[in-house]
């Protein structure tokens, strides 16, 4: 069974990003994968350390050693990014920056974004620069979304668009490909 590490990196409660990201995790599940989310919104990371750089699973804090595992236990991830200032969140970017080369290397990784009121790549493609630069393979295949993609159901948004669902059900199948092409097993 391949093991999917899903990350929902948006600091709103609640937030489109997480509903994006819980949503492929499901897609996945039904499709026979094993998935961990991490939300950095209910289980934020203390600010990176770069004495750990080399060694993160070493970090004192527990949380990052929880962290830290469930990346490196991982043949594939997800990583889910609202669209901050034409890039992705902060909250994200100190979470990737707590791993390193050793634990994404040769991982298939699928991104995904929110880009509020409009549909935008750029998130996106600053985060396919960051996955190559941890030695990690973005898949093709990305997803954004926008606001009206979404609709609010009790607490929390729930996508609302036929469009992404198909999205999600080839992307989903991209990412189950490559991890099976590329992971620990057929290394």
């Amino acid at each position: 069974m391949l093991k999917v590490f899903l990350i929902s990196g948006s600091p709103a409660k609640p937030a489109h990003t997480k509903a994006l990201v819980t949503e492929i995790g499901s897609q996945l599940q039904k499709k026979g994968c094993e998935i961990t989310m991490w939300d950095l919104q209910k289980q934020p990371l203390p600010f990176v350390d770069p004495k750990y750089h080399h060694y993160p699973g070493e970090h004192p804090h527990q949380i990052v050693k929880e962290f830290v595992k469930l990346a490196t236990e991982a043949d594939s991830l997800v990583i889910g990014s609202p669209n901050y200032h034409n890039s992705y969140s902060g909250v994200l970017k100190n979470a990737l920056d707590i791993l390193n080369m050793d634990i994404l290397m040769n991982k298939p990784i699928g991104i995904v974004a929110n880009g509020g009121g409009l549909r935008s790549t750029q998130p996106l493609d600053h985060l396919r620069i960051v996955v190559r630069g941890l030695l990690g393979l973005a898949i093709p295949m990305q997803i954004s979304t926008c606001n009206s993609d979404f609709i609010m159901q009790g607490d929390t948004y729930v996508i609302n668009s036929s469009d992404i669902h198909k999205r999600i059900a080839a992307f989903t199948d991209q990412l189950i490909h490559y991890t099976e092409k590329f992971s620990k097993q057929s290394i």
